[in-house]
């Protein structure tokens, strides 16, 4: 096949109640700390509690969110674009939900969304005031189906969409759906089929165990936040990561390829450049000093490695995703 076959398909890759109530590659470095204590990802971790489906390994969110909270308290303006990866869905009514529902997803310690519209999940690990959050719930008017050791609330038909009432006037029209609140996490999704990939993974594959999700999982390694995307059809994808440690931030976007040796040779090649691609984007400058690599472990995979200095706001591979301008640098 072409040299070029892997790299073409990214380009449409990144243009993107039964139970219910049962319900690596690393670099050094020191992991930044709250509390005085060590805060590691867990992308891999997390991976491993949710189950793997066609449609949960579409897209996969993860924040690291208690190190998060901390770099944004050391400096606001360089970290922000940090926050809400993992629960982006509600990120923005952070502050409203603490009132509505008991909860403040900005609080958790990380936080993990899968799949997209209309199947995805998300879960909150966090500390939960469980009577608190019931007590809201019940005040909603939703449906309760308790556990041996959670609750589960139906605030409304799988896939249903409600414009009004407190969650629709917050702009939460569907993502409550279904939520399952125990004492160290909140869960939610707009359906039951999809709050169970998280809620209960089974004994079959979990995410970290996909070919796809997994591997890439690998190649970004410890990161603080990372999103991870699939094309339904398996084959494209591309993982973009962030590692902040007390001493140096790096962002890492891994791409797999049938000719890895080639595709990395071409990126490099546009990551030296002083000119602008045909997307428009001077990629020396975006990712200054970035190196295109192919890891030792990951034979498969381009990674490309670009350090952020303290003058770098962070964030460049997650922008990069959401505005597709990946798929030109790997082209």
């Amino acid at each position: 096949m072409s040299d070029h076959s892997g790299a073409a398909r990214l380009v449409a890759a990144v243009g993107l109640v039964a139970i219910l109530a049962g319900c690596a590659s690393e670099t050094p470095g020191t992991p930044v700390t709250t509390a005085g204590t060590p805060v590691a990802s867990g992308l891999t971790s997390a991976l491993a509690k949710v189950r793997a489906t066609e449609e949960s390994a579409v897209l996969v969110e993860y924040g690291d969110v208690a190190a998060v909270r901390e770099l944004v308290r050391r400096d606001r303006q360089r970290f922000q674009p940090l926050q809400g990866v993992g629960y982006s869905d509600i990120a923005a009514r952070s502050d409203s939900l603490a009132g509505a529902v008991g909860f403040d997803p900005a609080n958790a310690s990380e936080a993990i969304r899968v799949g997209q519209p209309p199947n995805w999940a998300g879960v909150l690990r966090m500390e939960v005031d469980a009577e608190a959050v019931n007590g809201k719930f019940a005040g909603l008017g939703a449906q309760r189906v308790d556990g041996p050791d959670s609750t589960t609330w139906i605030t409304a038909a799988d896939h249903e969409v409600r414009l009004t009432g407190e969650l629709g006037r917050l702009g939460i029209v569907s993502g409550f759906n279904k939520v399952r609140v125990a004492p160290d996490s909140i869960a939610f999704g707009p359906s039951g089929t999809s709050l169970a990939w998280v809620v209960d993974p089974g004994t079959g594959p979990s995410l970290a165990q996909d070919e796809v999700v997994g591997g890439l999982a690998a190649c970004l390694g410890e990161v603080t936040v990372a999103m991870i995307s699939k094309s339904r059809r398996g084959g494209p994808a591309v993982a973009v990561g962030v590692r902040a440690t007390k001493d140096e931030v790096t962002e890492f976007v891994c791409v797999p390829d049938e000719n890895p040796a080639a595709l990395r040779d071409r990126v490099q090649a546009r990551l030296d450049s002083p000119t602008a691609d045909r997307g428009g984007q001077v990629w020396s400058t975006v990712f200054r000093d970035a190196e295109a690599e192919v890891p030792a472990d990951r034979p498969g995979t381009v990674r490309v490695v670009a350090p952020a200095d303290s003058a770098t706001r962070v964030g460049r591979v997650l922008q990069a995703l959401q505005r597709n301008d990946l798929a030109a640098l790997f082209s």
